[in-house]
């Protein structure tokens, strides 16, 4: 993958975005989106959904989504001792809260903070020191007494992980927030490509880089407005290609890493598209994998499916190892597959009759 591709990945990490606190990352990436676009196709609008238009030669509309937020925390009581206690805004591990980085969003700037962890010499079996509920964790950002905290920070800043962006061997690179920043990457790089190949979609296209997944969904007012026959979603997915393999392709099937996008299959997706997208990258030869969806929930398409007449709906998966985690890993190789099978699929000439079925 080339240098400046890799670069706006590594942009799109390292700018926090907790659900429900998304404004500094969507103004990046409608800026990014109009190095390509014209001013009147890209707009952002109260919940900080990202919005691009690319008309097609029909009246029918596809939606694309990705979520531009990421897992993250909030502040919500300072005690009289300055220790700053803290819940979730989305998913959390409290397993691995203990002894991390963290960066408190205030209004003025970004503070450096740590989660407390008691001396490994004072704990006498390991478990005292870890973290049972997120209400154990004590954040720490190194003054006490609560009138100095609070003169630094404020009850219900947001708050992240310490962001990094690392690469390991080859193409592989770990981090936190490619869910699903990772996914929000392929529909700008896609709809880079659509532009250049000068060619017409056979329908109009919705591109959303959509707020607060994480926490719930913003798509729903979209999918209203816009009435598509179709929702794609590009998000991550389980990856089972580490830890006890075996338990989880029991579990979720089986995905590793550098075999190429994930095509989702199963209860409430859409079955013709998920076999165009396959003819199409067999046709191009573009790695995929499947993996089986036996849940009515886990991706954006799968909660818009009964609104207004029925919209269809397909998820391509990201293989991610780590989910909800500061050390999440992909390989750029499997983003490249997705990238050109999105492009392809959006510019088939079958694509119409395909959603229409």
């Amino acid at each position: 993958m080339v240098s400046s591709k890799i670069k706006l990945l590594k942009n799109l990490i390292e700018i926090p975005s907790p659900s429900g606190f998304e404004t500094e990352i969507a103004n990046f990436i409608k800026q990014e989106l109009l190095k390509t676009l014209p001013k009147n196709k890209v707009q952002v609008d109260f919940q900080n959904n990202v919005i691009a238009t690319i008309e097609g030669t029909s009246d029918r509309t596809v939606v694309i989504d990705a979520h531009l937020d990421e897992i993250g925390f909030i502040v919500n009581n300072v005690s009289r001792e300055g220790r700053i206690s803290i819940n979730y805004l989305g998913g959390g591990d409290n397993s691995i809260l203990s002894a991390r980085h963290l960066t408190i969003l205030t209004n003025t700037g970004k503070v450096n903070a740590v989660v407390n962890r008691l001396h490994a010499h004072l704990s006498l079996d390991g478990n005292e020191a870890n973290i049972a509920n997120i209400t154990d964790a004590e954040v720490d950002i190194g003054i006490r007494k609560r009138a100095q905290v609070l003169k630094a920070i404020s009850i219900g800043d947001p708050v992240v992980y310490k962001s990094h962006f690392n690469q390991l061997i080859g193409s592989y690179y770990a981090g936190y927030g490619f869910d699903d920043k990772a996914g929000c990457f392929i529909l700008i790089e896609a709809i880079k490509e659509i532009v250049k190949s000068k060619e017409k979609p056979p329908v109009n296209l919705i591109f959303v880089f959509s707020a607060q997944e994480e926490t719930s969904t913003k798509l729903i007012p979209i999918i209203r407005e816009y009435k598509p026959q179709l929702c794609v979603g590009v998000d991550v997915t389980f990856a089972t290609d580490h830890l006890d393999s075996d338990d989880l392709e029991k579990e979720v099937g089986k995905c590793e890493l550098e075999k190429g996008i994930v095509l989702a299959r199963g209860l409430d997706l859409h079955e013709p598209t998920f076999k165009l997208a396959q003819n199409i990258a067999k046709r191009h030869k573009i790695k995929t994998q499947v993996q089986v969806n036996s849940d009515a929930g886990g991706f954006n398409p799968l909660f818009i499916t009964s609104e207004a007449q029925g919209v269809r709906a397909m998820v391509m998966g990201i293989p991610l190892r780590n989910m909800h985690t500061p050390v999440e890993t992909i390989n750029l190789k499997d983003l490249e597959s997705g990238i050109k099978l999105l492009k392809s699929m959006l510019l088939s000439s079958n694509l119409r009759g395909t959603i229409e079925k």
